[in-house]
């Protein structure tokens, strides 16, 4: 659904997105996309609530920043669009930019790890069984 609007949930969805699509080109399961980014949106929810809110503002406002270039908010923004603002806000000099994008990207690339970890296992099982 098209949502012109800052959304948090939006906004994690296509970080992780983008995120994984720079470590791998072409994942094999787009799937694979949206449960690692329900696990770094689970891990935001654990987070004590002083911290949740200002990453959920954060967030926002980094959904947000793209407005005045592009006229719509970092979701929508097409994947070439969406690598270059992570990479602007990874290098600001305002180090509360690359914290947030640190933050995403150890979050996005422990899930990201996890499960091709237990893929393997899983893979490596089922090769023993037969």
């Amino acid at each position: 659904m098209y949502s012109p609007l800052p959304s948090f949930e939006k906004c994690v969805q296509a970080i992780v997105d983008t995120l994984i699509r720079q470590e791998l080109p072409s994942p094999k399961n787009p799937a694979d996309v949206e449960t690692i980014g329900a696990y770094v949106l689970a891990a935001h929810a654990s987070m004590p609530d002083y911290l949740r809110l200002a990453f959920r503002i954060l967030t926002v406002i980094f959904d947000a920043w793209s407005y005045p270039v592009a006229g719509k908010p970092f979701h929508l923004l097409s994947p070439d669009q969406r690598v270059d603002q992570l990479r602007r806000w990874q290098h600001s000099r305002l180090q509360i930019r690359p914290a947030l994008i640190s933050f995403y990207r150890t979050l996005t690339f422990f899930g990201l790890y996890s499960d091709l970890y237990k893929q393997d296992v899983e893979c490596g099982a089922h090769h023993e069984h037969n």
